[in-house]
């Protein structure tokens, strides 16, 4: 199977609505070619809707639609160069394995001898050789979701578009797949377009991350970047398990008005004389970790220890973070604030060094 050219994806102040229902309000999106790039958000987003507004299944309200820098927005789904593999794998159950894969090229009329030799390189690709004369009913959900892969792959799309394909599938196979999709994409060369609400799936396949909430887009970034500095309050509580606490100035000993703070788990430390004095509420074992959810005045931290811990519920505990670990939002609209307020800086500071403002005062 030759290495495919993958094709950007632009969608232009896109606002899609039913009635009084608005599913996508004025969504400015770039996908970058022969990238893997997830549309992640929980139910209701939006990012399904998006995804068939790409294929052409649905036209938008409103705004344009490009792909390869050509206007797309009017076309038919035939025109546009794309595959789609859905939830629901739609397989043909009167077909063997051979047969559904090769179906849309019959369907266009492609001889037979060019077919076989894209199935053969399919089925190759995907390890389905042995099972092409098998029908779906005899196949396991991963086995049925490969045929699905490999319809698209003959097709000869520059586009994937995926709507949360490994749903149906159970956790160790979808860690299998997860690895496998995302490999096909790298071997072959296609944007790929993958919509999940699993932030696990997201953050393990893609190159880009796409984070959707209310029809509107809160923050497109690397996995990592998202997770490191998330922009608003949704993203910073929607990535990470468990997610960024937030919690009010006031637990740094200082009021300062419409501030909300924000801490990852990990960065909490359990040590034997802190600053920040709380008690354990409880214990929850995950193996190699254990997750400590500490009472601290009128805040809940949690914290990620090693498994093997002695810490049980009522434990007095002592915490410290270091102050480049705190991030700061405005409460009310929720945006990232590029610069900590000088007041949080030197709260976080003195409780870094193990003193508290009443000790410097």
């Amino acid at each position: 199977m030759t290495s495919l050219s993958g094709k950007s994806v632009a969608l232009r102040d896109i606002q899609k609505s039913w009635g009084k229902t608005t599913a996508l309000d004025g969504v400015t999106l770039d996908i970058e070619a022969g990238k893997f790039t997830a549309l992640l958000g929980p139910s209701g987003c939006g990012k399904s809707t998006a995804l068939r507004l790409i294929s052409g299944l649905e036209a938008p309200t409103s705004g344009g639609i490009k792909i390869g820098g050509e206007e797309v927005t009017g076309t038919a789904p035939a025109a546009r160069d794309i595959a789609m593999v859905f939830q629901s794998y739609a397989l043909f159950p009167h077909l063997s394995v051979a047969e559904n894969i090769i179906f849309g090229l019959r369907v266009r009329g492609i001889n037979r001898s060019e077919r076989d030799v894209k199935l053969t390189a399919a089925a190759d690709l995907l390890g389905l050789r042995a099972l092409l004369d098998r029908k779906p009913s005899q196949l396991s959900g991963g086995q049925q979701q490969r045929v699905a892969l490999g319809r698209a792959i003959v097709a000869e799309k520059s586009i994937f578009l995926m709507d949360e394909p490994l749903s149906n599938l159970d956790a160790k196979l979808r860690g299998e797949m997860r690895e496998e999709i995302r490999s096909l994409q790298q071997r072959l060369g296609v944007t790929m377009i993958y919509v999940t609400h699993d932030q696990v799936e997201a953050v393990t396949m893609a190159d880009c991350v796409v984070l959707m909430n209310h029809g509107r887009v809160e923050q497109v970034a690397p996995p990592r970047q998202i997770y490191d500095a998330p922009q608003t309050l949704f993203a910073a509580k929607f990535i990470g398990t468990p997610p960024m606490m937030t919690f009010a100035t006031n637990m740094l000993g200082i009021e300062i008005e419409n501030v909300t703070l924000g801490l990852r788990p990990e960065c909490v430390k359990i040590t034997q004389v802190g600053p920040i004095r709380g008690e354990v509420t409880h214990v929850e074992y995950l193996g190699a970790d254990a997750m400590i959810e500490c009472r601290v005045q009128d805040t809940i931290l949690m914290c990620r220890v090693p498994g093997k811990t002695d810490l049980t519920s009522g434990s007095a505990v002592s915490l410290n973070f270091a102050p480049e670990d705190l991030h700061a939002f405005d409460s009310t609209t929720g945006r990232r604030l590029k610069h900590l307020p000088f007041e949080i800086e030197a709260a976080s500071a003195l409780q870094a060094t193990g003193f508290t403002q009443a000790d410097q005062s």
